[in-house]
């Protein structure tokens, strides 16, 4: 199954670009999402969304079709073809 991926800020600079489309193996959930993009893009990815010392997942929203979970609590909310994921991490700026 294919996904559209989009991502912001320095997400967007570890994948590349805003928006990707990836493949997946069908009935995956958010979890197989971020352990695809753990394989692809390495330690730059697993920096943005994990905490270095603890190494969990740092609190930040996900958007699929644009209802929204929750990094910390949602990775087992299942993902679909055709299924539009965006990758919302906060960030510092002024």
């Amino acid at each position: 199954m294919k996904i559209t991926l989009k991502t912001f800020a320095n997400l967007k600079d570890v994948i590349g670009q805003k928006e990707i489309t990836i493949e997946l193996a069908p009935k995956v959930v958010l979890s197989d999402l971020f352990d695809h993009l753990f394989k692809e893009y390495g330690n730059d990815f697993d920096r943005q969304v994990k905490d270095q010392l603890t190494k969990e997942l740092v609190p930040f929203l996900i958007l699929v079709n644009d209802k929204t979970y929750r990094s910390i609590s949602d990775m087992d909310k299942p993902i679909n073809d055709g299924d539009v994921v965006t990758i919302m991490i906060p960030f510092d700026g002024g």
